[in-house]
């Protein structure tokens, strides 16, 4: 058994990670920015704190490092971008009080959260279909033809992605928007995949699960999938995994069009719909979790095709009783 520390609980993986590490006998620890009878999940935890914000960067860190000491952490998991980020960039102050923090390096997490770098990194790496993409100022607009589609460098959960389709919404993110902060890419028409990949950096296997989002939420969050098995997507996400020198989970989006896959891009962390590969088969959890333990992993299975679809369900987590 583990003291594990699970942070952002309250978001969309969460209830899937603190289940599937509790069914391992671990000991789960849940953090989260709001106090506990706001969060489902923080009532299924062995033990709750809150958090302060991620941004807030030394009283985030001071926090972690704090709830380590205190509680003996073995593993640390986070769950959103920021914290993935923040906690891989002081890996080896939070790592000193006896932690392993369940993340790919910092420089991999970087190169992934840049949407701008990560594409042109790959096709450096005879990485194939990949969308073109171009910062604000590299762009002539009247050589682009609308509708094209704009997006923060570093963002996260589809915030701020927009659609642009005439010269008035193009003028808009030029007087909104820092140059460097956006970037410029081709619309492609199609359906997102998600693909949960796993790869153990020790013994360089990897797996992975594919899913079609049939509907998916304003936060890019599927709420309605298909799983498949599609051996060319595999490899391809087997490359991308070797040449960024993944650790763990992480979940690589693709656009597929009436002319294949076009490469979207790679979140440092465990996808929001992680629970469907585990309703179809695969527990990409423990997987993760071993990759961080020195215990191999075992493959995907190769699952017949199935639609998943996702429910939200109301719950009481706290009451104020006038009984006589």
């Amino acid at each position: 058994m583990s003291n594990i520390l699970v942070t952002a609980i309250g978001s969309f993986s969460a209830d899937i990670i603190i289940k599937n590490l509790k069914k391992e006998g671990n000991y789960v620890i849940g953090c989260d920015i709001y106090p506990k009878e706001w969060i489902i999940d923080a009532q299924n935890v062995d033990l709750f704190y809150q958090s302060p914000y991620a941004n807030n960067i030394e009283e985030y860190v001071n926090f972690i490092c704090k709830i380590c000491d205190m509680n003996k952490i073995d593993f640390i998991m986070p769950l959103t971008d920021p914290e993935v980020e923040i906690l891989s960039k002081h890996k080896k102050r939070v790592e000193a009080y006896g932690a392993i923090l369940c993340t790919s390096d910092y420089e991999t997490i970087q190169l992934c959260r840049d949407k701008y770098k990560l594409p042109k990194f790959l096709a450096e790496h005879d990485i194939p279909n990949s969308i073109s993409t171009f910062l604000l100022d590299e762009i002539d607009v009247k050589e682009f033809s609308y509708p094209f589609f704009a997006k923060p460098r570093s963002g996260r959960s589809s915030q701020g992605c927009m659609l642009i389709n005439d010269k008035t919404d193009f003028q808009y993110i030029v007087e909104k928007c820092k140059k460097e902060q956006y970037i410029i890419q081709p619309y492609i028409e199609g359906k997102i995949i998600t693909v949960d990949v796993v790869r153990n950096e020790t013994s360089g296997m990897v797996s992975s699960m594919c899913r079609r989002e049939l509907i998916r939420n304003n936060s890019g969050a599927g709420l309605t999938v298909e799983i498949f098995h599609d051996i060319f997507l595999s490899d391809l996400c087997k490359k991308i995994a070797n040449v960024l020198n993944i650790r763990g989970t992480v979940n690589i989006e693709f656009i597929e069009s009436s002319n294949g896959y076009y490469f979207l891009e790679v979140n440092p962390r465990f996808s929001g719909g992680v629970e469907f590969s585990c309703i179809a088969g695969y527990d990409v959890i423990t997987q993760h979790l071993n990759c961080f333990r020195d215990l191999p992993i075992i493959a995907a299975p190769c699952t017949h095709k199935m639609i998943i679809s996702k429910k939200y369900e109301e719950c009481v987590t706290w009451e104020e009783r006038n009984d006589k």
